[in-house]
């Protein structure tokens, strides 16, 4: 492990950082969304700063890359505390040390990057269509395929993936009708998949044609935990990775609201 994570100056047996790494790994993994539907770039490691972006246009019947833009890599973090107290009791008493602090910290630095993915796909967004009526079956199956038909004619093909808040994926989900469900004629039509983002403003949905050449994720550093140092008796820790969402061609996000 790198030395600029500072793990070997921590009080904590190679067992037990195993057993916060599995943790971060275990938590991190069940609650992202982004990385479900967007391409990973990297890791390249923490010393890389920028990620180059590259829109396209038409020149002379050719289609080509246009000079690159450089978005800086973001740097995410949590921070969590271990007590003395409990290390110490895990070494002389048959209970294990409680990681629940490595978990909540975990779980806010995943909703931390699904909040900079969301916002950024919002913010790029160039193609807008009605929500429709999401309280009456066909409403949402009729706003999806219309805005999949705008994105397809403007030149972004699928498969498309749907993004929505939990409660309008639960309104989508409660729609059935004599032994029809809307959410089964829904994923016919988004074949990348349906994902809930906390993130995602209700009244609004994401569909988005997620190809590596539209959209992708660039890491740096990918999620670790690293030692910060004692305080008093007690040690801090932070779990931290670098990133950038890069969006190549604005067209390929439509917002339905």
């Amino acid at each position: 492990m790198s030395s600029y994570l500072m793990r070997e100056a921590a009080p904590l047996s190679a067992e037990v950082w195993a057993r916060i790494d599995e943790m971060v790994v275990t938590v991190v993994s069940k609650n992202l969304v982004g990385r479900r539907f967007l391409t990973l770039v990297g890791p390249l490691g923490w010393g890389v700063e920028q990620a180059p972006v590259f829109g396209f246009e038409e020149a002379e019947g050719a289609a080509v890359a246009k000079e690159a833009i450089y978005l800086p890599l973001k740097e995410l973090a949590a921070e969590f505390m271990l007590k003395a107290r409990h290390l110490a009791m895990e070494s002389a008493s048959p209970w294990a040390l409680d990681l629940g602090a490595v978990a909540i910290a975990a779980t806010k630095l995943a909703k931390a990057e699904d909040a900079l993915i969301l916002e950024g796909l919002m913010q790029a967004a160039t193609c807008s269509a009605p929500l429709g009526d999401w309280d009456t079956l066909g409403g949402p199956f009729a706003a999806i395929a219309a805005a999949t038909a705008k994105m397809l004619e403007a030149g972004y093909d699928g498969p498309y993936a749907l993004v929505l808040s939990p409660g309008m994926y639960a309104r989508l989900a409660s729609l059935m009708s004599a032994g029809r469900r809307e959410i089964e004629m829904v994923e016919r039509l988004v074949k990348v998949g349906i994902f809930q983002a906390t993130g995602l403003p209700e009244g609004r949905a994401l569909v988005l044609s997620p190809q590596a050449w539209n959209m992708d994720l660039v890491v740096g550093q990918d999620v670790v935990t690293a030692y910060l140092g004692n305080e008093g008796l007690d040690h801090r820790f932070r779990i931290f990775e670098t990133l950038a969402l890069r969006v190549k061609r604005a067209g390929a996000i439509c917002i339905l609201g």
